[in-house]
C-alpha cells in the first residue's frame, strides 16, 4: 500500500469542498474512505478510482447522508436531555441557580419593572447558546471570500436546531400571553407568566448544556 502525494490528497480535499457538506463529520468520514480505496491503487489508476469514488458519493448520496447523521444525533441529544431532566440526577447547585434566578427576576418586578423582568428572563438561555457556540471552536469564521464553506459540528447543529424549536414556541405563548396579560391589567398574571417561561426555558437550556462534553464536543451517553 502507498502513501499518497500532497497534490493527490489536495485533489480529494477539493473533490469534498465542492460538495459545500454541512458537518465536519461526514467530511471526515469521506476523506478517510477517500484516502483509504486510493492507497490501494497505484498513481496511474487514481484518476479513475477517484472518478468511481465520486460517483459512489453523489451529491445526493452525500445528503442523504447528512439528514440521517443529524436524525441520528439529534434523537441521541434528546435521549441525553430527558435523562439529565431526571430529578435525581440533576446537578444540586444547577438547579439550585436556576430557582435563585427566579427569585431575583421576581425581585427585579417587584422594584424595578415588568419589562426589565421580560428580558431578563430569557438572558440565560441566551448565554447557554453563546457557550454552545464558544466551545463548539468551528462556527464563527472571518474568512471573507463569499466561497469559503466550513462543516461544522453535526451535534452543535442539532442543539442549535432543538434550542430554535423551543425557542420559538415559548416566546410565541409565553411572552405573548404575559403582553396580553399586561395590556388587560394583569400585571401580576403577566408576572407569574415569565416566571413560569423562565424556569421551563432555563430548565431546559441546562439539560442541553449539561448533555454536551464541551471539552470533547460530543454527546455525554446517558
Amino acid at each position: 500500500m502507498r502513501r499518497l502525494t500532497d497534490i493527490e490528497i489536495q485533489i480529494i480535499k477539493d473533490r469534498l469542498d465542492s460538495l459545500s457538506l454541512s458537518y465536519v463529520e461526514i467530511y471526515n468520514e469521506l476523506l478517510d474512505h477517500y484516502v483509504t480505496a486510493l492507497e490501494e491503487v497505484g498513481p496511474e489508476e487514481f484518476a479513475s478510482k477517484k472518478e468511481m469514488l465520486d460517483e459512489e458519493f453523489a451529491w445526493s448520496v452525500v445528503r442523504n447522508m447528512e439528514k440521517e447523521l443529524l436524525k441520528n444525533v439529534s434523537q441521541e441529544l434528546q435521549n441525553s436531555q430527558l435523562e439529565a431532566l431526571k430529578f435525581w440526577k440533576m446537578d444540586f447547585l444547577g438547579v439550585m441557580g436556576i430557582l435563585a434566578y427566579t427569585v431575583v427576576l421576581i425581585m427585579v418586578y417587584h422594584y424595578i419593572s415588568l419589562d426589565l423582568m421580560m428580558i431578563f428572563s430569557f438572558l440565560p438561555a441566551f448565554g447557554i447558546m453563546i457557550a454552545l457556540l464558544y466551545h463548539s471552536g468551528n462556527y464563527f469564521s472571518f474568512n471573507l471570500d463569499p466561497k469559503y464553506h466550513r462543516p461544522r459540528n453535526v451535534i452543535l447543529q442539532a442543539a442549535l436546531g432543538r434550542y430554535q424549536l423551543v425557542l420559538n414556541f415559548s416566546n410565541f405563548f409565553f411572552m405573548l400571553s404575559s403582553i396580553i396579560l399586561n395590556n388587560n391589567g394583569l400585571e401580576n398574571w403577566a408576572m407569574l407568566m415569565m416566571v413560569i417561561y423562565s424556569t421551563i426555558l432555563n430548565l431546559y437550556s441546562f439539560s442541553l448544556y449539561t448533555s454536551i462534553n464541551l471539552k470533547t464536543f460530543k454527546l455525554i451517553q446517558p
